[in-house]
């Protein structure tokens, strides 16, 4: 006869940290102007930016970003 001991169930933390979505985001707020996000002088110069248009122009058309 083979008994086995029931396995522990997950910690109650993880049942009970479940949050409705309209109270998770009850006090966001629109984007509003992306513009507001920008980092001035991310890159180098424009032919760094172009480069990196050109790899995730890349990396979308196959399927990765």
């Amino acid at each position: 006869m083979v008994t086995s001991s029931p396995q522990p169930g997950p910690p109650s933390e993880w049942v009970s940290d479940k949050v409705d979505l309209d109270e998770l985001f009850r006090d966001a707020k629109p984007v509003g102007d992306v513009g507001d996000w920008a980092i001035p002088g991310f890159f180098a110069d424009e032919e760094e930016f172009g480069q990196f248009q050109a790899w995730l122009k890349t990396e979308r058309a196959s399927g990765m970003a």
